[in-house]
């Protein structure tokens, strides 16, 4: 099973010079069993060009990507940049 929640979101408007906001977004899939756990993602939006970027099943732990998610939101980060964002985190 797959799903989202919602995080946050960044409003970037003053760095673009035009209206953008970029949302933020927890993804949740649920392993099967041997494994039996949660594995956690990240998906990021920008709901005024539609621009999206996600990637799946970066890690099973809640705490280490409620952190990654942190610093997501904190440093507005866009769905351009985010895989490297990620790459640099792992």
């Amino acid at each position: 099973m797959k799903r989202q929640i919602f995080l946050g979101e960044t409003d970037l408007t003053e760095l673009a010079g035009r209206p953008i906001t970029c949302q933020y977004h927890l993804l949740i899939r649920t392993l099967l069993p041997p494994l039996n756990c949660e594995s956690y993602g990240v998906e990021i939006t920008i709901p005024q060009t539609g621009e999206r970027e996600a990637i799946w099943d970066l890690t099973t732990r809640p705490e280490r990507i409620e952190g990654l998610a942190d610093r997501l939101i904190r440093g507005g980060v866009t769905p351009c940049t985010l895989r490297e964002v990620v790459d640099d985190w792992l």
